[in-house]
């Protein structure tokens, strides 16, 4: 039996702020952002530089009822097509690490994740948005 090791983070979180280093990939925050329901093309922007290492992957997720995190996409494949997450939601090919909502409803009202998986390991961080508001 091997025991799994992990190295220190290489990923510093610089938005949303305060910019923060995880301690390990347990160490994960989240940011609440409140959004007025009708919006259109709501950006979740998630910023961050690396100390070490280079980027393999960056997932995007949300938070489904039983509290588990389905996977909604990638920068490099885009969004999947699975349940209506494409017509929900973009990716965008020239920020860095940004989800966009294309109509928030109360469906919207979750936690989204940005995973990024470096070669030292992955790192998350959390926007938790909050649904305001009538709708438009």
């Amino acid at each position: 039996m091997f025991d799994v090791v992990f190295s220190a983070t290489s990923v510093t979180w610089t938005s949303p702020s305060p910019a923060w280093t995880p301690k390990d990939q347990n160490d994960i925050r989240t940011f609440v952002m409140p959004v007025l329901n009708g919006s259109t093309q709501v950006a979740l922007r998630w910023k961050y530089t690396l100390s070490a290492g280079s980027v393999l992957l960056i997932t995007f997720s949300l938070r489904l009822n039983d509290g588990s995190f389905d996977d909604i996409g990638t920068t490099s494949t885009g969004v999947f097509n699975t349940k209506d997450y494409r017509a929900r939601f973009n990716i965008s090919r020239s920020e860095l690490a940004t989800l966009i909502i294309n109509k928030v409803t109360e469906r919207e009202d979750t936690v989204y994740q940005c995973k990024v998986t470096t070669d030292s390991g992955p790192s998350s961080y959390r926007i938790q948005v909050i649904v305001t508001g009538e709708h438009l």
